[in-house]
This record gives structure tokens, C-alpha cells and sequence, in this order.
């Protein structure tokens, strides 16, 4: 359940951006390790994107603390974007109780 709503809310950032030619294929949160697990589809990249992130639960919703894929120079993309916009992704209200309790 969680995964799906956080899936949501991260598929609603996407299309915010106007990000329309990413497709999530797979996300998978692995709470115990703390991480999440994404696979997407990019237009004009001929196989997915595999990424994993590390994230921690706060009360403004989940935060992205780094991340990695299986292309290096999406991975110094995606770390210069957090860099400069942080990596916070909102959840709708009441989720970030129970997530944390879910995940702590």
C-alpha cells in the first residue's frame, strides 16, 4: 500500500515537471534498508533505467539522500538535481505517520 501511494505521489512530481517522456516501470521501497528502488522508461533510451536510492522519513514526507543508476551520467545528473533542489517528495496528509511507523 505505502509503495503505491509513494509511487503515485513520485509519477505526480514527474508529470509537474513536464517530464512526460519518463515512465515508471518499477518501484519497489525496501524500508529496511532504507531504500528505494526505481526502474523507468526513458523515450529515446533503447532499455530502462535502473535507479537506487537511499531516503530517510521526515514530517514533510520522504527525502532523497543519494542515488545511483546503471548509466553514470544519469547518476551525476540526477545528483547535481538534488543537489540544487533537494530531493523531498511530498506525501498526502496522514501518510507520513504511518510510513514512519512502518519503516522506524
Amino acid at each position: 500500500m505505502i509503495d503505491s501511494v509513494i509511487r503515485r505521489a513520485l509519477e505526480a512530481r514527474i508529470a509537474a515537471h513536464g517530464l512526460d517522456w519518463v515512465k515508471v516501470r518499477h518501484f519497489e521501497l525496501r524500508s529496511t534498508e532504507k531504500q528505494l528502488v526505481l526502474e523507468v522508461d526513458l523515450d529515446g533510451e533503447p532499455a530502462p533505467v535502473r535507479a537506487t536510492a537511499r531516503y530517510h522519513v521526515d514530517p514533510a514526507g520522504l527525502t532523497i539522500e543519494s542515488v545511483e543508476t546503471n548509466k553514470k551520467w544519469l547518476t551525476e545528473i540526477a545528483l547535481l538535481a538534488l543537489a540544487k533542489h533537494g530531493g523531498q517528495i511530498e506525501l498526502p496528509g496522514g501518510l507520513v505517520g504511518t510510513m514512519a511507523r512502518a519503516v522506524l
